[in-house]
């Protein structure tokens, strides 16, 4: 009878073991393995260890029957401490009796327990004397632990399990290679699609957020006061319920784990920061976050100097990023090389918005700046290039038009006259009317704008340009110039130009007229709607004068808008 019950409780288990393997992913097949483990053997409670090799540490990973436990998931250990430690080493089974008598009993991580520990049993899990993990139940039956079977049942599950939770292991490492390899990938195909900085940097942020487990993460960049000299730390882009709140916020230079980290560009991790001095605490007041444990990485990035050569290079710390609170335990190692490589990527775009914002207000300043010095020669039409530009882009706007072609339509509208550079100071400075000759001097500013931006250098720079340049005084029906384009030949950045301009040469004074109002400017463009000018041109402006977005030479003379005058 005894051997019939024996028999049918090991054929159980088997089937046990079974059910467990079929389907699972590491942390349930753990889960499962301990709860068999807890119930052959009668424990109340018990807890799981996995090995790491590489490192020589027992990670804590599983617990069932005492919450408090929780709190040392992911936790390490050195592989030869404590009584997992010795079974680990030992390679054989362990029961003790009386854990209060055992000098290897660790008392302490006990301490924060509901749970009176008084016996423990700790199973080896092992494949081929290559260690895999541990597992401690507490307090189990006696009845159980002196019955010759339950020994015999447990060498079956921790033999059997070992192979198992080494296989899931080996899958579950492999898909979290895999997700981390395919969001780097990820990142680094959306490098080259958009300029973004806060998009980018949210998604490589986010990422790291998801494959560290961590609950929040955010990106740092050092600040310079142009005026100054002095230097602090902003945060650009924060993951995370609280991310909204700490975007945004500074930090000064060398204060904090972050300021620390970006002032010596060494990496720091804290895992108890509550007690840790270094700790900027004004940030969780800003922001209600409580900062728990922190992984600090200083994203270094090469600084180009522009020259001849191609450039120098110059490696700098240009910021810091952070990830907070481990959910699973303490960061290892695997979560600073991970870290480092998204701080890297975070760097690579930080550097790269900034490069392309200094060349872009490099060349915004040299447009402005051409722009400003053909107004200045003509003296009838002083900021004329800075209005119709104004005009231009919210024109662009109310057609809503993507950014990239309103970016266009910006440095277009400026350079609209630069051609005037060529006609001479007796004919734009002229108070009344030019003869055929002189209006054929400047009508021919189009063309002369065009030769001038359109040099070797320029041209692909100002591929989408140049028709502003040449086509503003074309029209509609074929009667303009340069050329006597008409209709669907007048590209639509010209059409956008042409409105604006006549728009502000007519509600601009001039020696030889008074200005107009806006009312009868617009009307004047609506008689010639579809004529001369482009319909949806003509309602897209009027719908910017009503929104208040159109303001007249006058109104900016007078200091008001055009919604109000």
């Amino acid at each position: 009878m005894y051997e019939s019950n024996a028999y049918e409780r090991l054929i159980g288990v088997i089937r046990q073991v079974g059910r467990i393997a079929t389907g699972a992913d590491l942390d349930t097949l753990l889960t499962r393995a301990l709860d068999l483990c807890i119930n052959i053997t009668g424990a109340v409670a018990g807890t799981l260890y996995l090995y790491d090799a590489q490192r020589d540490e027992l990670v804590f990973r599983v617990v069932q029957g005492d919450e408090s436990g929780t709190a040392l998931r992911g936790r390490r250990f050195p592989a030869d401490r404590g009584v997992a430690g010795a079974t680990l080493r030992s390679d054989t089974p362990l029961y003790i009796a009386d854990v209060t008598r055992d000098d290897r009993w660790e008392s302490r991580l006990a301490s924060g327990s509901a749970l009176a520990i008084q016996s423990m049993y700790c199973l080896p899990l092992a494949i081929d004397a290559h260690p895999v993990g541990v597992v401690q139940v507490f307090n189990p039956a006696r009845a159980n632990v002196d019955d010759r079977e339950t020994p015999l049942l447990l060498q079956i599950v921790g033999n059997t399990m070992a192979g198992l939770i080494e296989k899931a292991r080996l899958i579950d490492e492999a898909q979290q290679r895999e997700a981390r390899q395919h969001a780097l990938l990820e990142i680094q195909a959306m490098l080259t699609t958009t300029l973004d900085r806060n998009e980018l940097l949210h998604l490589i942020m986010e990422n790291a957020r998801r494959l560290m487990n961590v609950e929040a993460t955010s990106v740092w960049e050092l600040i310079t006061d142009d005026e100054t000299g002095e230097q602090h730390l902003q945060s650009h882009v924060a993951t995370g319920d609280h991310g909204a709140l700490v975007t945004g916020i500074r930090v000064p230079f060398g204060q904090g784990i972050i300021g620390r980290v970006v002032e010596t560009g060494a990496a720091m991790l804290v895992e108890d920061v509550e007690h840790d001095t270094r700790h900027y605490q004004a940030v969780d007041e800003k922001s209600g976050f409580q900062t728990r444990s922190i992984l600090c990485v200083p994203l270094h990035a090469p600084r180009i100097q522009l020259g001849p050569e191609r450039g120098t290079v110059e490696a700098r710390t240009i910021g810091g990023a952070q990830a907070l609170n481990k959910l699973d335990g303490h960061f290892g190692r695997e979560d600073v090389d991970l870290f480092v490589a998204f701080a890297n990527l975070a760097a690579t775009v930080l550097q790269l918005s900034q490069l392309y914002t200094e060349t872009y207000d490099l060349m915004m300043g040299m447009i402005k700046a051409m722009a400003g010095a053909v107004d200045a020669r003509d003296r009838n039409n002083q900021q004329h290039s800075q209005r119709v530009s104004d005009f231009s882009v919210a024109i662009a706007h109310e057609l809503r038009l993507p950014s990239a072609e309103i970016y266009h339509v910006r440095i277009g509208s400026l350079l609209h006259d630069i051609g005037k550079i060529g006609v001479p100071d007796a004919i734009l400075d002229k108070p009344g009317r030019l003869d055929e000759s002189e209006l054929t001097e400047m009508r021919n500013h189009t063309v002369k704008g065009v030769a001038i931006m359109g040099q070797e250098e320029l041209t692909r720079l100002l591929r989408r340009e140049l028709p502003a340049l040449l086509q503003h005084h074309e029209r509609l029906d074929g009667r303009g110039y340069p050329h006597g384009l008409a209709g669907d030949q007048i590209t639509q950045i010209a059409r956008i130009v042409a409105v604006a301009d006549v728009f502000d040469a007519l509600t601009s004074e001039r020696p030889y007229k008074e200005a107009w109002t806006a009312d009868a400017a617009i009307h004047f463009l609506h008689e010639r709607s579809g004529i001369e000018f482009d319909a949806d041109v003509i309602a897209a402006i009027e719908r910017a004068r009503l929104q208040g977005q159109i303001v007249t030479q006058l109104e900016r003379t007078h200091g008001v808008t055009g919604a109000t005058l």
